[in-house]
């Protein structure tokens, strides 16, 4: 008896597989004649959390900033020298079918020297000799965290495996979080090397009540930019973007306000020498080409000190006694080449499904 059972058993496998394949089939019927169903046979009408999916990638930028130690005083002012590099990794997650976020960890440096960007061989040397006077440089090294979201700006509505191969353009906007420090050379008394000028407070910051507190390595800055990205492979993606920072703070190149009395900076003579370097070196004024001779100032400052400087420079007589434009946030742009890798197995049901569905349509 045993036996006979074992060997009816291939029967009953086969017989039960059969109706289990049968009611597969019955049930892809009746899908198929759902009127939702219908007017979306191929199913792009969902989107599934099983269609989302993750990248990563990276990116080499070009960086720039605009602020005050610029080569001329409008925004649209760039010096292609002081161009500096940006490297970036990105996680990317697709959300829906024209809707991405990006998840970007970056570092990139920034650059400016008044007495480079401006001279009397360079346009509007009249306009600009102020500035050539001030004479101050900076560098600052740029950590960024951030979080974007894009937006295809054409129809994208493929799933993993049927992404279109053409050009997409899109929108990208979001929020990031950085960490900067601005430095600058120190003169040769003080050994020349690079400082950072936020411990120094260069702008009276810290050293008294009307000169506010320091301001914060931490800053907040809001991404928006445009991009147009290309399906090179099955899993490869290849991007270009331009971006643009607007920033909370006037203090990338740590120049905002006015020049402050010397005398507040107490002993600290480095930040003292930081602030204004307008005399730096023992240069003679009648050597710098300029058409207008600002004359010496001489005065007592807070600490009962004598301090020889220029008109305008430390003496608050003068209306234009200002080391930058604080009305005017610095801005930074970000462009270059994204290159992004969809990562395998992860979204599931894709092919074998719609193969056999096309073999029981009604």
């Amino acid at each position: 008896m045993k036996s006979l059972n074992l060997r009816f058993l291939p029967f009953f496998l086969s017989v039960t597989a059969f109706l289990l394949v049968q009611r597969a089939d019955a049930q892809l019927i009746e899908k198929r004649e759902n009127p939702k169903f219908k007017q979306n046979p191929k199913h792009t009408w969902s989107w599934f959390n099983r269609k989302k999916y993750w990248s990563i990638g990276a990116s080499i930028n070009a960086m720039n900033y605009f602020g005050d130690i610029v080569p001329q005083p409008y925004f649209t002012s760039m010096d292609l020298g002081y161009t500096r590099p940006n490297f970036a990794i990105h996680a990317q997650k697709r959300y829906r079918p024209n809707f991405s976020m990006r998840y970007s960890l970056s570092w990139g440096r920034v650059k400016g020297d008044d007495t480079t960007n401006i001279g009397p061989d360079k346009p509007r040397w009249e306009h600009n000799q102020f500035r050539y006077i001030r004479n101050l440089r900076f560098r600052n090294d740029i950590l960024e965290l951030s979080a974007v979201g894009m937006w295809d700006l054409v129809g994208n509505r493929g799933t993993f495996y049927q992404r279109p191969k053409r050009v997409i353009p899109y929108l990208v906007g979001g929020v990031a979080v950085f960490r900067h420090n601005p430095k600058a050379p120190a003169p040769e008394a003080f050994g020349g090397g690079w400082v950072a000028l936020q411990p120094l407070g260069t702008e009276g910051q810290g050293y008294a009540d009307e000169y506010g507190k320091k301001y914060s390595r931490w800053q907040i800055a809001i991404p928006m930019g445009f991009g147009m990205r290309y399906r090179i492979a099955t899993r490869w993606d290849l991007a270009f973007e331009v971006s643009y920072r607007k920033l909370f703070t006037d203090y990338i190149d740590d120049v905002s306000r006015k020049y402050v009395d010397l005398g507040i900076f107490g002993d600290n003579d480095l930040a003292r020498a930081m602030s204004d370097r307008s005399l730096e070196g023992g240069r003679r004024i009648d050597q710098l080409g300029l058409t207008f001779r600002p004359n010496f100032y001489t005065y007592v400052g807070a600490d009962g000190r004598v301090y020889r400087t220029l008109e305008g420079f430390g003496n608050e007589q003068y209306e234009d006694n200002i080391r930058g434009n604080y009305r005017d946030k610095d801005v930074l742009i970000i462009a270059g080449i994204h290159l992004m890798y969809i990562i395998p197995g992860q979204v599931r049901c894709p092919e074998p499904f719609k193969k056999r569905f096309r073999r029981h349509r009604l």
